[in-house]
């Protein structure tokens, strides 16, 4: 537990203002929006494929 308390800790003075906030933000969005089309685009291509066979 002591070790998560410092990520936290760590996390908190590294994003200590309001603009590396919003960029981290933006970054983490842009992310898993990416994450999600790669997820959505092999989830309708095995569906695609299934129905070739």
């Amino acid at each position: 537990m002591e070790g998560f308390d410092s990520i936290i800790s760590m996390l908190d003075y590294i994003l200590d203002t309001p603009r590396k906030r919003h960029i981290t933000g933006g970054i983490l969005l842009s992310v898993s929006l990416l994450f999600g089309g790669l997820a959505l685009t092999v989830m309708t291509i095995k569906n695609e494929e299934n129905h070739n066979e």
